[in-house]
């Protein structure tokens, strides 16, 4: 019942009202119907939207690409123990090989293929600091891999917003996402 869904909504009251809204970096299909109507009231409401990033400006999308690799010249390969590169890069065969059958006809049918979307998520992986490949083994589970080509939530308000021709910006920057994890040492990550 949309009376006992928790909002993730602050109110900031003021003339206008402000708000603060706690998202999810998932797929917006997995959360849209649970997200109570006053949040979606505040957004719609409202008529400017800050995000944590911009990630519909490509500049922050290739900032979050290149912050993930390692310094030039590295490979994972030199920072990981030997095994556990060995059982990574077999993990990511099999992932590979896995691939095609996880994919949903919807994805199929709107020209994804297997190989542009491994490519798209674990391409280049060997350059990748540690702490980016931990996420992106993450990420390569079935269940992620059915909801590829469905904005995260956070992408899907920032498309919604501009399509409602709404003010948009950003509270963070790319290093301010990326230098706190990169500042992980290895046992932390």
């Amino acid at each position: 019942q949309q009376g006992e869904l928790n909002s993730f909504l602050w109110t900031i009251r003021r003339d206008p009202p402000a708000y603060l809204f706690g998202t999810i970096h998932v797929p917006y299909t997995r959360v849209w119907d649970f997200i109570p109507d006053n949040s979606k009231a505040a957004f719609h409401a409202s008529s400017s939207i800050y995000f944590e990033l911009d990630l519909t400006d490509p500049y922050t999308i290739s900032g979050l690409a290149s912050c993930q690799m390692l310094p030039h010249g590295e490979n994972l390969q030199d920072v990981l123990p030997r095994e556990l590169y060995r059982r990574l890069k077999r993990h990511l065969d099999y992932i590979k090989l896995m691939l095609p059958h996880w994919m949903t006809p919807d994805q199929r049918g709107k020209g994804l293929y297997a190989d542009y979307l491994f490519n798209a998520i674990a391409g280049n992986w060997e350059r990748k600091r540690p702490v980016w490949v931990m996420l992106m083994v993450n990420s390569l589970t079935e269940t992620d891999i059915r909801s590829r080509g469905v904005p995260v939530l956070d992408l899907y308000l920032a498309q919604e917003a501009e399509r409602m021709k709404k003010k948009t910006g950003a509270v963070e920057q790319v290093e301010e996402q990326c230098h706190p994890l990169n500042g992980l040492n290895f046992s932390q990550v």
